[in-house]
């Protein structure tokens, strides 16, 4: 997969200041997903709901987690611009992503099919409560911002893991370092047209020889 390589962050910044600034998106992300998610947890002991609504979200608050953590390691290694450990750093992103995107499909699947085995299940979950908030929470659809938001945060995050794969593989290889050095090359040497066109000579003349 050499293909998903890139020598700039959005095509004009340092793969080092992509690494750590897409961490950091990650790590703000991660964090509030990851404390919404527990959150939630915690209302399902007053508020019961079903058993695989429940599990979507404990497996969202856990990839959350173990991503904001990830990511806290991959800002200071981008902070330090060890590519060493970017490179591992991309290697856990790489094998974390699919955890994400699993957990987003699991979440829209207990939005869009609602667990129908309890007719009072809003009841139930409501527990006497008419706090529009825990309304929202316990209502299965597309209308509720609460059961919309996770989808939304996984989404963001999925998205935002593939990039700082590329970015941080890219650095973590070195490939701008080589990109660097063939711009320097070049315009210390001249354009490739410019060697072509005026090729060195295999052994040139030393500066102070005399002329005949």
């Amino acid at each position: 997969m050499a293909f998903f390589r890139c020598r700039a962050f959005i095509g004009c910044m340092a793969l080092r200041t992509g690494v750590w600034l897409l961490a950091l998106i990650s790590m703000l992300v991660s964090g509030a997903g990851s404390a919404g998610s527990w959150l939630e947890v915690y209302w399902t002991t007053h508020h019961p709901i079903a058993l695989r609504d429940k599990a979507a979200i404990i497996i969202q608050g856990g990839v959350m987690s173990f991503l904001f953590l990830m990511t806290f390691l991959g800002f200071i290694a981008g902070l330090k611009g060890a590519r060493g450990a970017v490179y591992i750093y991309a290697k856990f992103v790489f094998i974390h992503t699919p955890f994400i995107i699993l957990a987003l499909a699991f979440m829209l699947y207990t939005v869009l099919r609602p667990d129908s085995s309890n007719p009072n299940a809003v009841e139930d979950c409501l527990n006497g409560s008419k706090n529009p908030i825990f309304v929202e929470f316990c209502n299965h659809n597309l209308t509720s911002t609460v059961r919309i938001l996770p989808v939304v945060v996984l989404g963001v995050a999925a998205l935002v893991q593939f990039y700082a794969w590329i970015v941080s593989i890219s650095f973590g290889e070195g490939i701008d370092m080589d990109a660097a050095d063939r711009f320097s090359s070049r315009k210390y040497h001249g354009s490739d047209s410019d060697l072509e066109s005026n090729p060195l000579p295999l052994h040139p003349e030393p500066p102070f020889s005399l002329r005949r």
